[in-house]
């Protein structure tokens, strides 16, 4: 496998990769523990916005998500092809490396990495759909990508691999999805692998399981301080269509959260 060397992680850019820069996460006083404490519980409960009220939806979330799933684009990850009529005005997305993220920076970066070129066969199983007890608008489900590398990867002509014509199939993953009470995604999630030993993509999942098999390893560690300095530089010298969070003033006001990129939980 080829080893591209580190610097390339300072100019390599997307939503699901990692390298932008931001404004340190809010700052808390720490001269008064009690207030940090009830500054990070308010925090906390921003998520609770989700709920709608303790409303109750007027549809079937698991239909309406299977719907979802099952269009040509969502399961090409082919993002700009989904019908814009699913998301709310609100939508955010969030990974473990990446976002927060609005709908029309996440399509731009999509769009702009052309992923589909190098992976024309590329398919997003999902399976194992269930209701959030706690939350009735939530629904969760995993996902398994499969995929072969005939084309040239060419990202941002700052990456390019040729085909190395090579299967992948990533390890299952949690994903999840928000809907607003009126029918509209509001926020959607995905987490790490549940058993990295699975598939044969060295435990990478979604597109870091795809570069993996063009033979273009990344670091993908929530925390690591590299990776949080390379997210940050990159975001200073590409200001270009390829971020992987959106500016503050960008994302939805009931985002509470000043975490970036890798950086770990501020709540």
């Amino acid at each position: 496998m080829k080893q591209y060397p580190s610097y390339i992680h300072l100019i390599l850019v997307a939503p699901w990769l990692s390298y932008a820069w931001v404004s340190s996460p809010t700052v808390v006083p720490s001269n008064t523990k009690h207030m940090r404490k009830d500054t990070r519980l308010h925090m906390a409960q921003f998520m609770e916005y989700l709920k709608f009220g303790g409303t109750t939806p007027s549809f079937d979330v698991i239909e309406k998500s299977k719907e979802y799933t099952s269009t040509k684009g969502y399961r090409a990850f082919s993002l700009g092809d989904i019908p814009l009529e699913y998301y709310s005005k609100d939508y955010v997305f969030r990974g473990p490396i990446v976002g927060p993220i609005n709908r029309k920076d996440l399509v731009a970066v999509n769009t702009a990495f052309q992923l589909n070129t190098a992976f024309p066969d590329l398919d997003r199983q999902a399976f194992g759909f269930c209701v959030d007890p706690e939350n009735p608008f939530r629904v969760m489900y995993f996902e398994r990508w499969t995929a072969t590398h005939t084309g040239y990867l060419n990202l941002l002509d700052i990456i390019k691999a040729p085909a190395t014509n090579k299967k992948m199939v990533t390890p299952v993953f949690p994903f999840s999805l928000v809907w607003t009470p009126d029918g509209k995604i509001i926020y959607e999630h995905l987490s790490t692998a549940v058993d990295r030993f699975e598939g044969n993509t060295m435990g990478k999942v979604a597109v870091f399981g795809l570069l993996e098999t063009a033979g273009i390893p990344l670091n993908n560690n929530v925390g690591d301080p590299f990776l949080i300095f390379q997210q940050k530089l990159n975001r200073m010298i590409n200001p270009g269509p390829g971020q992987i969070y959106s500016k503050a003033e960008d994302v939805p006001s009931w985002w509470k959260s000043a975490a970036v990129g890798a950086e770990p939980n501020d709540v």
